[in-house]
């Protein structure tokens, strides 16, 4: 079975069981709190650790959060905390 089959019986698993797919689907999911803090969930890594730039793997790409005194405030194995003034979030 390759993964795009397992992604979409996953994803309609997920809808079947009325579950959010990134519970189902390993997604990561970035929650951001004004320009201030942001937290993500499901990273697969840090990457780049600087105060104007952390980057992060996941599922879907590379995660970068980029800013102004940019700190990890807390890290775990799939959750990390960041504050700072955070200007831009992307996913490449």
């Amino acid at each position: 079975m390759g993964p795009d089959l397992r992604q979409t019986l996953k994803r309609q698993f997920s809808n079947v069981l009325d579950l959010p797919p990134e519970v189902l689907l390993d997604y990561a999911t970035i929650t951001l709190i004004g320009d201030v803090e942001a937290k993500i969930v499901n990273h697969k890594g840090l990457v780049q650790y600087t105060t104007t730039s952390i980057k992060a793997r996941s599922l879907q790409g590379m995660i970068e959060v980029v800013g102004k005194g940019l700190e990890i405030v807390s890290f775990s194995a799939s959750e990390m905390k960041i504050s700072g003034q955070i200007r831009q979030v992307m996913l490449k």
